[in-house]
């Protein structure tokens, strides 16, 4: 289909310009998945001492998610055409105000951290994921296959036949993760919102999803003095030590927008403008990346890209100088003071060895995350 693409609209007036006339909400509703509950309010707590058990050792063991390799995304070269739209933002909101001092997150947003999740293979894997805003303060958005196991895109390429999504098991979010901490603490999954054409055939165009989250908890260890301390400790997961034994108490810390804050989203844009893209490399000097992996910054320009093998055909790509794991956002009009921007794409795949792919942000994508805000 053939949509026009608009005149370049960017920058603080640009953005002011959006602003004021509203986000539009497309005129058609898009079917989209609404899963059960990952997890319930009673049993979240169980999740994330799974995840926080032994010393944190699932969290360290944990291995990233293979971004979607073997994609041949080329440029598209032809001017007139692009995705398009009616244009909407809706705007960033922060969260408790920074601390004073010396940081290592210094212009990172601490809305970013990795999603952890055990895969289909019985293993702990984790991915990026960001804090975007909603009603009530409580929404990730990641990539599609960070949230589902599904069938390949290629295997569905050329079939009409349905696919069974499944959502992992034990999803957690943990914004601001660096060496192991959990600085804003640690949020449960609650409910999962996808697009029907990713979870029934793995549609690249629609790798995305928004995952609503319990209230966190902050961990907190403790030292147990001895064995009848450890027995009776019940505040939280415990684990022995080759010096003794540790208990750690999980204190509730609230909403995660009330933490972080939550990064705006854009949608229907021009692609024109260089974007910041946030994100945990797949791979350091040392070798591949670990659960220990810090964040990392880069900008880049995006273009439009289309792998017709596969049938996608709404693809944003993006050269940038490391390569960023899954569920890395792409943040446009990013203001490093505020730690804010507004969501504008996400990493899914890798075309080649250096250049990112999202999926276009279009209205469908405004849709799914619409109703994923108004989620309670």
């Amino acid at each position: 289909m053939k949509r026009i693409l608009l005149p370049p609209l960017w920058g603080a007036a640009a953005t002011a310009a959006l602003l004021v006339g509203g986000t539009a909400v497309p005129a058609h509703a898009y079917e989209i998945t609404v899963t059960t509950p990952l997890v319930s309010s009673a049993k979240a707590a169980g999740v994330i001492a799974y995840w926080l058990g032994d010393g944190g050792r699932p969290l360290a063991e944990a291995t990233p998610v293979s971004a979607t390799a073997g994609i041949d995304a080329t440029r598209v070269t032809t001017r007139d055409t692009a995705p398009g739209g009616v244009r909407g933002v809706v705007p960033a909101s922060a969260g408790v105000r920074r601390a004073a001092g010396p940081s290592r997150n210094v212009n990172l947003p601490r809305t970013t951290g990795k999603v952890f999740f055990v895969g289909s293979d019985g293993r702990p894997h984790w991915c990026a994921g960001t804090s975007v805003q909603s009603d009530h303060r409580n929404l990730v958005a990641t990539a599609g296959h960070c949230v589902y196991a599904t069938r390949p895109a290629e295997a569905a390429a050329g079939s009409t036949e349905e696919a069974t999504a499944t959502p992992y098991r034990y999803w957690i979010f943990i914004p601001g993760f660096a060496g192991g901490g959990t600085p804003w603490g640690v949020y449960a999954g609650d409910r999962a919102f996808a697009h029907s054409d990713f979870t029934r055939y793995g549609d690249l165009d629609r790798d995305y999803a928004f995952v609503t989250v319990h209230a966190g908890v902050l961990p907190k260890r403790v030292t147990l003095r001895n064995a009848a301390q450890y027995a009776a400790f019940s505040a939280g997961p415990k684990y022995r030590t080759a010096t003794g034994y540790t208990g750690v108490t999980l204190l509730p810390t609230g909403r995660l927008g009330d933490k972080v804050g939550g990064q705006g989203l854009a949608y229907n844009l021009p692609v024109d403008r260089p974007l910041a893209i946030f994100g945990y490399p797949m791979r350091t000097a040392a070798g591949p990346a670990s659960g220990r992996t810090r964040l990392t910054r880069a900008y880049g320009k995006p273009f439009l890209a289309q792998d017709l093998s596969r049938r996608a055909n709404e693809l944003v790509a993006v050269r940038s100088a490391f390569t960023a794991a899954s569920g890395s956002p792409w943040l446009a009009a990013y203001r490093g003071v505020r730690g804010l921007g507004y969501l504008n794409g996400l990493t899914i795949g890798l075309s080649g060895s250096a250049t990112g792919l999202s999926p276009y942000f279009d209205g469908e994508l405004f849709q799914v995350y619409d109703t994923a805000r108004r989620a309670g």
